[in-house]
């Protein structure tokens, strides 16, 4: 079974109106959802074999983050589909992952996420993704150039505000 995993970025920085939207980067709440959404995932023992980020710089943050906390010691793909393109272009991007890539992460762009997620669950429902969202997918195919639109079961869909952080003293 394989196991897709779809992040919004974490919460950006929109202070600096002289930066590109390609250059926001993360504000102190991004910071921090991002590393608290991977502890999440790694509680839950859902871990990806892969990531692949947005080259916005709010993303390649978000990633990074996700990553440190897990202690995800490969390399962060970047990938410019997942910022410019749509929900289509995305599905390209994970149709070319190799095969024993069990969980293939993608961190990115609302509304591609939102759209992403309602074209390839098999209840064709829409999930909101405010920033940081993430969204665990699974499907019985068994190649990454065979998944289908509908053909992914939503396992977790998890807002960084609904997870509670062990309080230790």
């Amino acid at each position: 079974m394989k196991k897709l995993i779809i992040m919004r970025h974490a919460k950006s920085d929109n202070s600096d109106f002289s930066l590109k939207d390609i250059e926001r980067p993360l504000n102190k709440r991004g910071e921090k959802d991002a590393p608290k959404m991977g502890k999440k995932l790694q509680s839950m023992n859902i871990l990806p074999d892969l990531i692949i980020s947005s080259p916005a710089k709010r993303a390649k943050q978000t990633a990074k983050l996700f990553a440190k906390e897990i202690n995800y010691d490969k390399k962060i793909i970047i990938h410019d589909d997942l910022y410019f393109g749509d929900e289509n272009d995305i599905i390209n991007v994970i149709s070319e992952v190799e095969n024993d890539i069990q969980t293939l992460m993608i961190v990115s762009h609302n509304p591609t996420m939102e759209s992403l997620t309602t074209v390839l669950s098999e209840e064709n429902d829409y999930y909101q993704f405010k920033t940081a969202t993430v969204c665990v997918l699974s499907t019985y195919a068994k190649k990454w150039n065979n998944i289908k639109i509908q053909s992914f079961e939503i396992q977790h869909h998890l807002f960084p505000k609904n997870i509670e952080e062990n309080k230790t003293k």
